[in-house]
């Protein structure tokens, strides 16, 4: 489905006397208001799903070597178009995903039972607000930084990440169609929402006085 065939789609599904039209850029903003909805609803299904996990050229990887899109920083490496982590190794060991507020927990208690070391790494993710990309993935533990704070990567030193790329309407050819209307059916409920809002009503009535 293109992109102009779900214009005319979301024009059929809201088709009633008295309704407002909504233009081709306000159907984008709830297309990808929808987009996010949906991986966010769906991301449980992730590895259950080959089909879905794959869909749209979503899933993403990097690792030590890669230069596109990404800034390496001491611990840390910035990614753009970040939506989900999936997995991450550091040295060939399969990290434990945690929450930020989790991890930095764990690093403060020292407890045994949950130690992040070299046999048990883990990575979390946090934001990085007034800057881009505005997400970093912290590895721990931290295995040593160059002095220009590049990660001091020697021969069998090495992290990789999966994720999910964040997703708008500008993939939207790219998704697979089962998924489109899935998605537009997000995006009708949305718009429907918005119309029958009361706020939405007083603005209508404002704006025929």
């Amino acid at each position: 489905m293109t992109l102009a065939d779900a214009y005319n789609h979301l024009d059929l599904l809201l088709d009633k006397a008295n309704q407002p039209y909504f233009s081709d850029d306000e159907k984008d903003v709830f297309i990808n208001l929808s987009i996010t909805e949906f991986l966010n609803s769906r991301y449980s299904l992730i590895r259950a799903n080959q089909d879905f996990s794959e869909m749209t050229g979503a899933r993403a990887s990097i690792n030590q070597n890669s230069t596109a899109n990404i800034s390496i920083s001491d611990n840390y490496v910035e990614i753009d178009n970040y939506h989900h982590i999936t997995n991450a190794r550091l040295n060939g060991v399969t990290c434990r995903i945690l929450s930020d507020d989790e991890g930095t927990e764990l690093l403060a208690s020292n407890n045994p039972f949950k130690s992040i070391d070299l046999d048990n790494p883990a990575c979390w993710v946090t934001s990085n607000p007034g800057y881009a990309p505005e997400v970093r993935i912290f590895f721990h533990p931290d295995i040593g930084s160059n002095a220009d704070g590049s990660l001091d990567f020697a021969a069998d030193d090495s992290f990789s990440i999966r994720y999910l790329r964040h997703l708008t309407v500008s993939d939207w050819e790219d998704i697979p169609e089962q998924y489109q209307y899935d998605i537009l059916n997000i995006v009708n409920r949305k718009l429907t929402a918005n119309i029958e809002s009361t706020n939405y009503a007083v603005q209508a009535n404002e704006a025929q006085q």
